[in-house]
């Protein structure tokens, strides 16, 4: 087995960093975070030290799988291990310590994929075959993706082996589907009611004011709600950001101006119901007093499937271009996230497990996610919802 320890900011620069050395087999062992010694480290975020571990296979001779025996036909797999097993076990090679369970072992291994050959291998198959597909669906996730992740594995009766597949394909699928955010200045959270943008913003706004040393500004639109201004008020005076207020688009463009040293700009709205097209055409007044602008669309992961789905489509109005996922500690189905995001086409970038500013918001990453969702799978089931 090689193992390799990992000294990283997040889990997404060490999922590329296992998968480019040590290949998709790799199965993450350990992680834990890690701080700088003395006062400096207590004030910097923490590190990230992941432990990953792949299995080896010793083979004096190798044998890839286009491999052909005597006569010219293909192997199968279990002559492909007979021909390991042959070469380990061949004159000349003498005998060494462990050989001898070395080749018990492959021998083993040989007749369980001749056990799966055999028609009528898989008489224990559907029960957990039928778990593995239902348990993946209540989370919501889609059937084509579901048959994807259980491809294969249909046959297996080893839960914990079933688990490592799913959860690497699983991570696999959400590669293409979280990114980081982008480096632009002005960033714009929309949504509906009650999902958090207030308190996302503010988490942002701490990390990059502490962690990152950038000067930040922000603006709300929100003065609809009562109480809004005096909330974001608050966490501005906290972390002594400059406020603006805006009612009008007008005011929204002086507003910019005046924070026009500020490296960072975010800017809160009013929650928006999807079904009230008035409401975003008028969002979208304010949008569009400013051409450059990220915008994240921020979504309760513990809401309905067909809530969420229709969010996605009335918001399109606004040209979002990045999702942030907030109460996933609530959710028992975090699934969701991945259709949602398929529907809506474009990436994940922050998820947020807690109302804590400015910890509870992790940036979106494949392995990670796809860990909550198995884990779900595992604990909750169905997490008593249907679309």
């Amino acid at each position: 087995m090689k193992i390799k320890r990992y000294l990283v900011r997040d889990m997404q620069e060490a999922y590329l960093a296992i998968r480019r050395d040590l290949g998709r087999d790799a199965v993450i062992v350990a992680t834990r975070k890690v701080r700088q010694p003395g006062l400096k480290g207590f004030f910097l975020p923490a590190h990230l030290e992941v432990t990953a571990a792949v299995e080896t296979l010793l083979e004096a001779k190798p044998v890839t799988a286009g491999a052909t025996a005597v006569g010219g036909a293909k192997m199968s797999a279990a002559g492909r291990i007979e021909a390991v097993a042959g070469s380990i076990s061949g004159p000349g090679n003498g005998s060494w310590p462990g050989m001898a369970d070395l080749q018990r072992e492959l021998g083993e291994i040989k007749a369980a994929i001749a056990r799966l050959q055999q028609p009528g291998a898989d008489n224990n198959a559907p029960a957990a075959a039928s778990w593995q597909e239902s348990s993946l669906l209540e989370q919501e996730l889609e059937r084509e993706l579901v048959q994807e992740l259980l491809a294969g594995i249909e046959t297996m009766d080893d839960r914990e082996l079933i688990s490592d597949i799913i959860r690497s394909r699983l991570a696999d699928c959400l590669a293409g589907q979280v990114a980081a955010e982008s480096r632009q200045r002005i960033k714009v959270f929309i949504g509906p009611t009650g999902v958090g943008k207030t308190t996302t913003l503010a988490k942002l706004a701490a990390r990059y004011k502490l962690y990152q040393e950038q000067k930040v500004g922000l603006i709300t639109l929100d003065t609809y709600r009562i109480g809004a201004v005096d909330q974001l008020r608050t966490y501005a005076e906290i972390m002594s950001l400059p406020l603006e207020v805006a009612m009008t688009p007008r005011e929204f463009r002086e507003g910019l101006e005046r924070l026009a040293d500020c490296d960072v700009i975010l800017v809160d709205t009013a929650g928006r119901a999807p079904d009230n097209k008035a409401m975003l055409v008028e969002t979208q007044g304010f949008l569009e007093a400013v051409p450059e602008r990220e915008v994240y669309l921020v979504l309760s992961s513990s809401s309905h499937r067909r809530d969420l789905l229709r969010a996605v489509e009335k918001f399109r109005i606004l040209d979002y271009n990045r999702l942030i996922f907030t109460k996933l500690d609530e959710s028992t189905c975090p699934g969701v996230l991945v259709t949602v995001a398929q529907a809506a086409g474009v990436p994940i970038t922050y998820i947020s497990t807690g109302q804590n500013v400015p910890d509870d918001l992790e940036l979106a990453e494949p392995y990670l996610l796809a860990q909550r969702i198995w884990e779900a799978v595992e604990k909750h089931g169905s997490g008593g919802r249907v679309a």
